[in-house]
């Protein structure tokens, strides 16, 4: 029973906001809640921190988006542009699910007009045993040593995507995967750990994420 998965209840808040009777806002909010039969005291302080960051998102959709939003229609109604309704959306996807261990990314997409909207990604991955974080490091006893050794293998990675015509880059990202790695940018997967850029970080929009597989 200790390892069987963990359940997972997915919550969404939904809600669209008006401003002088026009729809201005629209945002979801998904967020995972947990259970399981041997660690649900554990688990009760990962859901708490997922449900107080669904509410601060909540919090920041219904008044500085919510702000921006409006005053970006007054000024349509009074110069005469076209006002796209601005859009939130929050979601999630659990990455890997077992021995103990809960890995996940959720991504926030945002569009407040214009092109294109902007995706930012965060992670976290937990030791439902103890209901703490797992953090990068903790898989190698030399940090220093491990940071090269991903690097090492994202500039592998780039360069063989560069030669078969897969990858588009820009033209630094040696120095670029260096100066944005971010040891939070990782989730795990059955087949290792996955680390990832935010967009533009190393990349043009048209890239995307950039993610890399790194074996354990």
């Amino acid at each position: 029973m200790k390892n069987e998965p963990v359940a997972v209840e997915n919550i969404s808040v939904e809600k669209t906001l008006n401003y002088m009777d026009a729809p201005v806002l629209h945002y979801r909010i998904d967020y995972p809640q947990f259970r399981h039969p041997e660690y649900q005291k554990q688990l009760d302080g990962i859901n708490a921190w997922y449900r107080e960051m669904a509410e601060d998102l909540q919090g920041k959709y219904e008044t500085e988006l919510y702000r921006n939003a409006s005053e970006l229609y007054e000024d349509s109604r009074t110069g005469d542009f076209p006002f796209h309704m601005h859009d939130a959306i929050f979601t999630y996807v659990i990455t890997y699910n077992q021995n103990g261990v809960i890995s996940l990314y959720h991504d926030e997409y945002i569009y407040s007009g214009g092109a294109h909207g902007i995706t930012v990604r965060q992670s976290e991955t937990w030791n439902i045993k103890d209901g703490c974080r797992i953090y990068l490091y903790q898989f190698s006893g030399d940090p220093s040593a491990f940071r090269a050794e991903i690097l090492g293998a994202i500039r592998e990675q780039i360069a063989l995507q560069t030669e078969t015509g897969e990858g588009m880059y820009f033209e630094n990202y040696p120095e670029l995967i260096s100066e944005h790695f971010n040891p939070e940018s990782f989730y795990l997967t059955p087949e290792g750990l996955t680390l990832y850029y935010q967009q533009y970080d190393i990349a043009p929009y048209a890239a995307g994420m950039p993610e890399f597989r790194i074996r354990l």
